[in-house]
């Protein structure tokens, strides 16, 4: 079994709300009803809630802090936004839940017995979409139940915040020998001061190595 997670760029209005307000949102796709997670910055709850809102409808909320938990009133199929998995019949594969949006674009995870009908569906998808190959990997038998969970999966959910800093300081070059930038230039630029820079720097460390521990 292999698995590949595609990064598309498009156009639908979550890809827009995560790229406007720096914010993350899973997406558990029902027939009737969506479930969202949403992680965004402070002072943008509100706002990211009334675009959801209008998009696909607000049926229950539950906000805490810069989480919010929405259980939308219609499926994001009904307003013909393709969320990529209607497009798999005919390739054999399997779309893997949730689809994760975050800098105006999403990544979704698929898996396939055979390895050229995961080169075919991207081959597809490049009709649609502008297409990134984030990873791609062979599955041994005993590694189907962890993928199909989502444990150890190569896409920890960070905070927008996390995700800035973490970017800023590979962009930078904090990371290489010697190191290209510090972390007190790395909070500049974020517009943060070095202490807090380096909480979210430890913090987005321990999401990425958790996400490889066995």
């Amino acid at each position: 079994m292999h698995e590949a997670t595609f990064r598309l760029v498009g156009d639908s209005p979550f890809d827009e709300i995560t790229a406007e307000y720096s914010a993350s949102v899973s997406l558990w796709c029902n027939d009737h009803s969506d479930l969202l997670v949403i992680e965004c910055p402070r002072g943008t709850v509100e706002d990211v809630l009334e675009r959801v809102d209008r998009f696909v409808g607000v049926s229950d909320s539950i906000v805490e802090g810069t989480k919010l938990v929405v259980a939308t009133e219609t499926c994001v199929k009904t307003h013909g936004m393709s969320v990529a998995d209607t497009d798999l019949e005919g390739y054999d594969c399997l779309l893997l839940p949730p689809i994760r949006y975050r800098d105006g674009a999403r990544l979704i995870r698929v898996i396939a017995l055979d390895p050229s009908k995961l080169t075919e569906y991207y081959r597809a998808l490049l009709e649609s979409f502008s297409v990134t190959v984030e990873s791609k990997r062979e599955l041994a038998v005993t590694d189907i139940d962890r993928s199909l969970s989502g444990v150890g999966q190569s896409t920890p959910s960070l905070s927008p915040r996390q995700r800035e800093v973490v970017r800023c300081a590979v962009e930078g070059g904090y990371y290489e020998v010697p190191r290209g930038v510090s972390m007190e230039t790395v909070a500049d630029r974020v517009g943060i001061d070095r202490r807090t820079a380096d909480e979210h720097r430890r913090q987005a460390e321990r999401k990425l190595l958790g996400s490889f521990t066995l």
